[in-house]
């Protein structure tokens, strides 16, 4: 039977079965097998309150191949600036009528918030330091493409595990298709609240996620090795990171990456700052699958469209 669902929030609001169904479809349509549907009648529209480029780009070119009546609203010229709440801009928009939301938001919930009180289906772009889970249905697209079984995955994580909602969502997605997660950084940026959060999640097994406190080691049985980018400007006043310190000891460059798997794969989530989470010629390298994740970024926000606007 077929699972329907209304809305994209968080990735583990997902079974492991319609994460497959949707990477096969997303592979169909990546292959153009998957084409049918007339969304002509159908709108949706983005409300970024989040600068992007490849997120909100992606939904954009999806929306524009599937026909849908497309509104981006500008919050520089929207009625926010005279100080409507984001409760009543939703509000405004339901009213209007839309059959899609997108939402990217600063605040961690505001996705989830924005289910409870309208009647479109919402597609959370990325709320606050908590979930990105298009940017992971993304990621795991561009693994199973590859044909390789994510139970016999290892994939390292490297860097902000405490401000990135990105890094949530990945070690969630990986773990629960039956991939092992090493999580690899400094303190600072690891919470040991968050990782027993991950661990007590029903999905992941005991042992599916480690964290280490050095790079080398897990690297070296690492088949994929991911760096997330510093999100600097989530820092509080407070909070103090030494960033040559850490170029010295996490970023990923090319002597580490000869060292460890030689056939280790190489992603990012984006944007990517290069020669601090990782060298530019490793970005550019023929290891690097970053491209190719923007790309497949489309096939994945446009099956999701169809999915949920069927």
């Amino acid at each position: 039977m077929k699972t329907l669902k209304k809305h994209i929030l968080d990735i583990d609001h997902l079974d492991r079965d319609y994460i497959y169904e949707i990477l096969e479809k997303a592979k169909n349509l990546k292959n153009n097998k998957n084409s049918e549907g007339n969304f002509s009648n159908k709108h949706i529209c983005t409300l970024f309150y989040e600068d992007s480029t490849r997120t909100r780009l992606s939904f954009e070119k999806a929306a524009i191949n599937l026909e849908v009546k497309f509104h981006n609203i500008e919050l520089s010229k929207s009625s926010i600036n005279k100080g409507e709440s984001f409760y009543n801009t939703l509000k405004t928009i339901d009213s209007i009528g839309m059959d899609m939301i997108i939402i990217r938001h600063p605040s961690s919930g505001a996705a989830n918030f924005a289910a409870k009180h309208t009647k479109a289906s919402i597609v959370n772009a990325g709320d606050g330091s908590h979930a990105h889970p298009t940017q992971t249905l993304s990621d795991l697209f561009t693994i199973y493409e590859r044909n390789i079984d994510f139970s016999s995955l290892e994939i390292s994580i490297v860097g902000d595990f405490l401000f990135s909602r990105v890094a949530r969502s990945t070690i969630i997605g990986f773990a629960m298709m039956g991939s092992k997660v090493n999580i690899i950084g400094p303190s600072e940026l690891i919470s040991n609240e968050i990782i027993r959060a991950y661990e007590n999640l029903p999905l992941i097994k005991n042992g599916q996620i480690t964290v280490y406190d050095e790079i080398e080691k897990p690297l070296m049985k690492s088949d994929i090795v991911m760096p997330l980018r510093i999100q600097k400007e989530r820092f509080t006043s407070s909070f103090n990171l030494d960033f040559e310190s850490y170029k010295k000891f996490w970023k990923i460059d090319e002597k580490l990456i000869n060292n460890s798997n030689k056939n280790i794969l190489i992603m990012h989530p984006g944007p990517v700052n290069e020669e601090i989470e990782i060298s530019h010629k490793l970005v550019h390298s023929d290891k690097s699958l970053i491209n190719l994740q923007v790309e497949n970024g489309v096939f994945i926000r446009e099956t999701i469209m169809r999915e949920l606007l069927s």
